[in-house]
């Protein structure tokens, strides 16, 4: 029988895991890895503790769950938890792994859980029948991302046809500054942090938040992008690191001067200047579609769908206990 080992209890194994020695590349993803870790507890304010654990066969870690607990829920930090394999479908292990999150959830009376089947079978996975088996239901989940791994070459291949003009007038129109580990000006970051809330109308984020992002771009994990028209501040991209990847974190634009486009040439410079910075990945998130997400919500997942090499999917399964 495997074992179970759990991130709280052994931090110097996990860390070790996560980095992946070839196995489970946790770090390599951003919603999973460290920066997860380090921006997410910031973000939830102590509403969701770590509850991640490992099944492990001797000294062999077969399965690495990323998971959290609060809020009534079963998750990872508001995302799906995930299950990292060693050996894709290890039945055993995924076994193992499910035994134990009934018994977190019973234990603790959670009422929610989601759960990421990341499996690209085109068929039930193991994952996918251990939660059909508990009464889950399945829901598509698109995401999209660019490949880097040319440069603007690889870029252009899956840039929209009508963003190329959209991009020139921003070439011509607007400059960009960057903070960075080698610019960590302070003043320049707070000045977004201003442009924020004066686009959303209201702080939409606590102080501690902002801080932890300019921590993690301070320590060479990340850039902000800035796009100025003159000396006016009109566009804010965030991105942050993983191993390999980039993730687009937060886009914020002058709604006023949406006859122009404001928001194409500031992306369009992260993604290149992330090629410059070695990654291959730029993950640009999920793409809701018309019914399952505000109008708002879709119009940002067309616009960057327009930037996509590719879209992913992937099932969520969740399931809510009757009260």
């Amino acid at each position: 029988m495997p074992d179970l080992l759990t991130a709280a209890e052994h931090p110097d194994l996990f860390a070790r895991w996560r980095d992946g020695d070839g196995l489970f590349a946790v770090n390599g993803t951003v919603r999973y890895g460290a920066f997860a870790r380090h921006y997410y507890p910031v973000v939830f304010e102590g509403r969701r503790q770590d509850a991640s654990f490992a099944v492990v066969e001797g000294d062999k870690p077969r399965l690495l769950a990323a998971a959290t607990v609060g809020d009534g829920c079963l998750d990872y930090y508001g995302s799906p938890l995930r299950l990292f394999l060693a050996e894709p479908g290890d039945g055993s292990a995924i076994a193992a792994a499910f035994a134990h999150l009934d018994q977190v959830m019973e234990a603790q009376g959670l009422r929610q859980a989601t759960i990421a089947d990341d499996t690209p079978s085109g068929r039930l996975s193991a994952i996918g029948e251990a939660c059909l088996n508990r009464h889950f239901h399945p829901a598509l989940r698109m995401s999209a991302w660019a490949d880097l791994s040319e440069g603007e070459v690889s870029l252009r291949r899956g840039l929209r046809k009508s963003y190329k003009s959209l991009l020139n007038w921003g070439k011509a129109n607007m400059t960009v500054s960057v903070v960075d580990r080698d610019n960590p000006d302070r003043a320049q970051f707070d000045r977004f942090l201003a442009f924020h809330q004066t686009v959303a109308g209201r702080a939409t984020r606590a102080q501690g938040i902002w801080d932890s992002l300019f921590a993690w771009i301070e320590a060479g994990r990340g850039e902000l992008v800035l796009g100025m028209v003159g000396d006016e501040l009109v566009a804010g991209t965030v991105v942050c690191d993983a191993e390999g990847s980039a993730y687009y974190v937060s886009g914020v634009y002058d709604r006023e001067r949406f006859d122009k486009p404001m928001a194409h040439w500031p992306l369009w410079a992260a993604m290149l200047r992330a090629h410059e910075r070695g990654l291959t990945r730029f993950e640009l998130g999920d793409i809701p579609i018309d019914g399952d997400a505000t109008p708002k919500e879709v119009a940002i997942g067309f616009f960057k769908r327009g930037f996509a090499s590719e879209i992913a999917t992937s099932l969520v399964w969740s399931r809510t206990a009757p009260q």
